[in-house]
């Protein structure tokens, strides 16, 4: 068996997604810097490189890394974050799988340390990288820092997400997360991020624990405009109105159930898209959903008391 095919065999315990636009000037040692990080778990790992709509020949650079462990994956137009952490995600095999941003203004190690996070508490659902943990070492633009204090204080008034920044590109999940939340996602550009988290915590995966970063703000290029800003906010109150009013991720995820169901039924191939693993496969309790448990409970015990005072 050939290196490459038996690098593709063997099942990775750790999947790190990484896309970039336009990245021609930095890609090809970032993607190598991401292998000799990764190297330090000692387990089998793959990088996917997701170019998305490049136009200075990114992915040909990525390619040119030449590793059995590497994928890039490429689609003609821009399309935003969301969209190709999306695709990278939809093709990830591990265990745990994260994303990174390319231009390496936060060094892989912090996926190593994410990682080993998970060795040590094997009952969280993710890591991710803080500006605002009390270790992180952040060089950052002062508009940015008021930009990002205003956004997670109204993140904090808004959803149940008990973390302290929701926009370091740096992130690693159980796969169960993933797999329950992505298909449920809108959001394509900046808000990516945050409606995981969101959507997840609705779902009971809320253990998110935060880890320091150091962050070497390099201008690459991943500034945000006051455009995007509007844009963030606009999204921000769209996930919110679609979690408090519409509950529409819940009844999404039903309705892809049922049509699991029906298409299993019916022995109908599913789109890539609406593939959720079966209910009997998530234990949302086990997941994290102690407030429902806790409820039910509390309605079983009253129910029984019912019956007791009836029978007296």
């Amino acid at each position: 068996m050939s290196g490459d095919a038996q690098a593709q065999s063997v099942t990775p315990y750790l999947t790190l997604v990484t896309p970039v636009r336009n990245g021609a000037a930095f890609i090809e040692d970032s993607v190598r810097e991401m292998f000799r990080a990764l190297e330090q778990l000692e387990r089998p790992c793959e990088v996917i490189v997701v170019d998305d709509g490049s136009t200075d020949g990114s992915a040909e650079l990525a390619s040119a890394v030449s590793d059995p462990r590497l994928r890039v994956l490429r689609y003609e137009q821009h399309q935003g974050k969301g969209v190709a952490v999306t695709c990278g995600l939809a093709h990830a095999r591990g265990r745990l799988v994260g994303w990174l941003d390319s231009d390496l203004d936060i060094q892989p190690e912090v996926i190593v340390e994410a990682a080993r996070r998970f060795e040590q508490a094997p009952d969280i659902d993710a890591v991710i990288g803080s500006k605002r943990h009390p270790a992180s070492k952040v060089s950052y633009p002062l508009i940015r820092r008021v930009y990002s204090w205003g956004f997670q204080w109204l993140i904090r008034a808004l959803f149940r997400i008990n973390v302290r920044d929701t926009q370091v590109g740096a992130k690693l999940f159980r796969r169960e997360m993933l797999d329950t939340v992505v298909p449920l996602l809108m959001i394509k550009r900046y808000a990516y991020d945050l409606e995981l988290m969101a959507v997840g915590a609705e779902f009971g995966f809320d253990r998110i624990e935060e880890m320091p970063i150091r962050l070497d703000y390099r201008f690459s290029g991943s500034g945000i405009s006051n455009a995007a800003v509007r844009r963030m906010f606009v999204d921000t109150l769209a996930i919110a109105y679609r979690i408090h009013l519409r509950h529409h991720y819940v009844r999404r995820y039903a309705a892809l159930q049922r049509q699991r169901t029906d298409a299993a039924a019916r022995e109908v191939p599913l789109e890539a898209d609406q593939i959720l693993p079966p209910v009997s496969a998530i234990d949302l309790t086990e997941a994290g959903d102690r407030r429902a448990g806790d409820r039910r409970a509390g309605i079983d015990d009253r129910r029984r008391a019912e019956r007791q005072r009836a029978r007296l």
